[in-house]
């Protein structure tokens, strides 16, 4: 037979298909001589390349979907996959599904053996005339579809398994008799197969997705007409899109119809009226494909952010692979609490505005096994819409290092100093405010200030109230005087929390953040939080404590399954002991005190505790705003931060300009000037906004340190270290130096011990087995401000009684003993020990002055607001003996005294008058005699409204020097205590 004009013969290529078969023994099995007749045996070459072609496919499930759930099993959080497939038994497909099937696309399906001759000379022809259509039986597309998706992402092997070539054909062809022959797959199996991995337009794959996505059904529920529309679908999915083109979709369907008439499954009338009806949809448009965390279920609140947290962890943590993920019809239970998000993030959402440049971020972590069981956002998940939208984000705000964590960071030098021994009253000196604490041990000296101006310091704090003051100046005074600037135990303790943001590039880019803080000593950095840090890392570590000391590292997966129903293991690193179980009781009870007075937090929690509440420990937080001209430290703030616990539910609320983290904190609702109102105490506020509806409906109590787990830890204190270390290894225990990472064991101050002797050690009480930390005294104290002991009262010496004068009166008029008691000042220094113990100095003295003895019932309280003092100071009155003809005494009778006393006296009043108060109590060294000229002075200085400065202080001075302060004249004498005017 001659091949048509101009096209290629196919019969050569048919040849040589024929031959291959006949030579792998097909035709001798009787499946294919029906079709051979008269072909010639001459494709040799072919036919070898048929034999030595393996078939390597393995039958694997089609890709499906992965599903995440909420902690509860049932709750769907999203799906993830790259075909949108659920596959379904053969048993769930109508049988007129199947029929219409097999009737279009493979009518000998029941009959051949894997292999249809017939298709395939009809396939070869039309390929060697250019048309690459046709050929295939369903056992062999199946074959073809599985090759394709087992190819992954790879395009190049992709496009391989679907190429129309004879190579392919006689491999899809050998896979198919050996599925069907070898294998034994039986055609309903086959079938099952074909229809779930197929696809049907409208990332649809498989007979299930198709029928939810065309009309909103599951399979079993389809009707004939719409069960012929989808398997028409199957030529070309595209082509025949009912969406896009409902005319061919309605034409192919119809054709399917037809088919079914012509294998006589379905009358002619039947079809007819079927083939009447037009293409009903359940939508005018296609759905929109719910794949992905962008996608999550809308009834959980802005839960993309954990969604997409949970599958990254599971990539990075899991080490399961994308594809896995997407193809593996994994079934994921995540650690989220549905309830629990929905509720923080509708609090969240009433308290900051998305539009706020400001983002609240807050995740909540179960600190018994570290479940990240909320993540609550002010922005929300997803794609900004256009260049002024800034409501949306897509960013691991939650993970990542985008601001410092300023204070919260404090807990870290906290539990070092715990850990070592030092008690929760161990005082250090504040310095003044405008002075700051300069580092004396460490090689960066520049000073440390107090800027939270809610508080107010002492001139001494201890540990617990400088925590809950967040007193800056106390911690970078801890770091310098009790490690001597040797910063590897505190950082040690953050890293032992999990805080691996000491572990990422420092500025230098050399170093790591750990690396640089202890090479270069940066105290301040490390103990006041100037590092990027992550809310989701400072929950953990918050956690630890609240875990009696017990490490969770936060993860998002309770468990796996894989399609089949069997577990897979879920890479979750172990709960460590991270710290002492005594310690963490006794952080709770310093932390404690941030939610109460004097704390940070306290005003925000009052209302909380005024309802009967249970007690909320935690940290507060406020980084320092940055000039972004001259990157200068300003007077505004930027980021600010509370850490709260609970036993059983720990949060971060961090408040975080995500696109300029060091600029000023703006658009938080009531909040005006940055400088004086935002601060950690905000952050907090939104903390209890978020979650004061669930803690609420709860009640807790925290344990007593002394009541932590474990026997009494013999005391080591005062020993040498021979000696401890054989009295804790007898007793069970382990002795561990302060820096165990390099075994140095470290000088505390401790003056009450000795040089060379345990000066502290922790814990008191804990498990045997456990490691008691300790470092040695170093024989000295750490800076405090001590008050000077009071003076002695003199004893009273007797005197002869004098002569009666006329008149009744007894002798000369007597001298009166007045006094008038000093304002207390801190700036005033003692002298050498040379000097009189009783005498002091201030910087602007010329000379020293002395202080004299004080009649203590004649002092009286008067509030000096006017020196910008809270606290009460005492004026004096004078004694009960003062008499208005004493008051009127010459000035020859006074001038001896005033003569004597009144250099220093205007010296000791200026020096007094002019600090600021820092004590109500009194001591004789505080008080000086009353004398004329002091007296004198302290009358004109009442006239003075306000004495703010040294120059209003000093106009007041020299007026009173002009009225005769030198002279010697006596004053006209108050008859009430002297008072400043307020």
């Amino acid at each position: 037979m001659a091949a048509a004009s101009g096209r290629p013969n196919p019969w050569p290529t048919i040849a040589k298909l024929v031959t291959a078969l006949v030579v792998t023994g097909i035709l001798t099995a009787g499946v294919l001589l029906p079709y051979v007749g008269g072909l010639g045996l001459a494709a040799r070459h072919e036919a070898d390349k048929f034999l030595t072609t393996p078939c390597n496919l393995h039958e694997s499930k089609p890709p499906q979907k992965t599903t995440v759930y909420a902690n509860d099993g049932r709750t769907v959080i999203a799906e993830l996959f790259s075909q949108d497939r659920l596959p379904v038994p053969l048993s769930q497909v109508p049988k007129q599904l199947q029929q219409a099937l097999v009737a279009t696309e493979d009518r000998r399906f029941y009959s051949h053996h894997g292999v249809d001759m017939r298709g395939l000379m009809r396939s070869a022809v039309s390929t060697s005339g250019g048309d690459t259509q046709g050929g295939s039986t369903l056992t062999m597309q199946y074959v073809k579809q599985m090759r394709y998706y087992q190819a992954g992402k790879d395009v190049k092997q992709q496009q391989a398994a679907i190429d129309q070539n004879l190579n392919r054909k006689i491999e899809d062809a050998k896979c198919a008799i050996f599925i069907e022959n070898t294998e034994h797959e039986s055609k309903d199996k086959i079938l099952e197969n074909y229809l779930n991995i197929a696809f049907f337009g409208e990332n649809s794959y498989g007979i299930q997705t198709a029928a939810q996505t065309y009309f909103n059904k599951d399979v079993k529920k389809l009707t004939l007409p719409e069960s012929a529309m989808l398997v028409g679908l199957l030529r070309a999915p595209t082509q025949y899109d009912p969406f896009k083109f409902p005319e061919a979709a309605k034409k192919r369907r119809n054709e399917v119809l037809q088919n079914l008439v012509a294998v006589r499954q379905l009358s002619q009338a039947d079809a007819d009226k079927y083939k009447s009806q037009p293409v009903s949809l359940a939508t005018t448009e296609a759905p929109v494909v719910k794949e992905g965390c962008a996608n999550a279920n809308s009834s959980i609140k802005n839960v993309g952010f954990f969604c997409d947290y949970a599958v990254q962890w599971l990539k990075t943590v899991g080490k399961i692979s994308d594809t896995k993920l997407t193809t593996g019809g994994l079934k994921i239970v995540t650690t989220l609490d549905a309830n629990l998000q929905n509720s923080m993030q509708t609090n969240v959402d009433a308290a900051l505005p998305p539009t706020s440049p400001m983002t609240a971020i807050l995740p909540a972590v179960d600190p018994r096994n570290g479940n990240v069981v909320a993540m609550a956002t002010s922005k929300r998940y997803g794609t900004n819409s256009s260049s002024k939208d800034h409501t949306h984000t897509s960013l691991p705000i939650f993970t990542e290092y985008s601001a410092q964590g300023a204070s919260t960071y404090k807990l870290f030098p906290l539990l070092t100093a715990l850990s070592t021994g030092v008690p929760s009253d161990w005082p250090l000196q504040t310095p003044p405010a405008n002075v700051g604490y300069k580092p004396r041990s460490c090689a960066t000296t520049d000073a440390a200030k107090n800027g939270d101006a809610q508080e107010s310091y002492n001139i001494n704090e201890g540990l617990k109230s400088a925590t809950v003051k967040s007193s800056n100046t106390y911690f970078v005074a801890l770091a310098d005087q009790l490690l001597q600037c040797d910063l590897e135990p505190i950082t040690n303790m953050a890293s032992k929390l999990g805080m691996n943001s000491l572990l990422q590039p420092s500025g230098d880019g050399r170093l790591t953040v750990k690396d640089a803080i202890l090479q270069y000593q940066r105290a301040i950095a490390l103990v006041l939080g100037d590092i990027g840090t992550s809310p989701l890392e400072m929950a953990g570590a918050y956690a630890a404590v609240a875990n009696m000391g017990k490490f969770n590292t936060p993860a998002p997966i309770q468990s796996i399954t894989d399609e089949n129903g069997k577990a897979i293991a879920v890479k979750r690193a172990p709960g460590v002991q991270a710290i002492a179980p005594q310690v963490a009781l006794q952080a709770i009870d310093v932390l404690a005190g941030d939610t109460q007075f004097p704390g940070t937090s306290a005003a925000q929690f009052q209302a909380w505790y005024g309802q009967g509440q249970s007690q909320v420990a935690g940290k507060t937080g406020t980084s320092v705003a940055v000039d972004p001209r001259t990157r200068q430290d300003t007077n505004k703030n930027a980021s600010l931060w509370f850490v709260g616990m609970t036993p059983n539910l720990v949060a971060t609320s961090a408040l975080v300009n995500l696109d300029h983290p060091n600029a000023e904190a703006s658009g938080l609702p009531g909040v005006v000037d940055p400088a004086t109102q935002a601060y950690g105490a905000y952050a907090s506020g939104i903390w209890l906004k978020a979650l004061a509806p669930t803690l609420s409906a709860q009640r807790w109590t925290w344990p007593s340190p002394a009541a932590a787990p474990g026997v009494a830890v013999p005391p080591i204190v005062g020993m040498d270290a021979a000696t401890a270390n054989a009295t804790l290894k007898a007793a069970g225990f382990k002795l561990a130096w302060l820096n165990p990472a390099t075994g140095e064991q470290g000088l505390c101050p401790n003056k009450a011990v000795p040089f060379g002797r345990i000066g502290y050690s922790a814990p008191s009480i804990a498990p045997q087995g456990s490691t008691i930390t300790a470092c040695m005294s170093s024989g000295t104290s750490q800076t405090v401000y001590i008050p000077p002991p009071p003076k002695p009262t003199p004893t009273p010496t007797k005197t002869k009684p004098t002569p009666t004068q006329p008149g009744g009166r007894s002798g000369p008029p007597s001298r009166p003993t007045r006094y008038l008691s000093c304002l207390r000042t801190s700036s005033l220094t003692r002298l050498p020990s040379a000097r009189p113990a009783t005498c002091g100095w201030t910087s602007f003295m010329t000379a020293p002055i002395c202080c004299g003895p004080v009649a203590p019932a004649s002092a009286t309280a008067v509030r000096t607001s006017s020196l910008s003092s809270s606290s009460p100071s005492c004026v004096g009155r004078y004694a009960s003996s003062t008499t208005p003809s004493a008051r009127s005494r010459s000035a020859s009778s006074v001038r001896p005294a005033a003569s004597n006393a009144s250099a220093a006296s205007r010296r000791f009043l200026a020096s007094r008058l002019s600090t600021r108060s820092t004590s109500s109590s009194l001591s004789s060294r505080d008080c000086l005699p009353a004398t004329s000229s002091v007296l004198t002075a302290v009358s004109a200085i009442r006239k003075v409204a306000v004495v703010s400065s040294s120059r209003a202080f000093m106009a007041a001075f020299r007026s009173a020097r002009r009225r005769g302060f030198n002279s010697g004249m006596p004053p006209t004498l108050p008859t009430s205590p002297v008072g400043l005017s307020a």
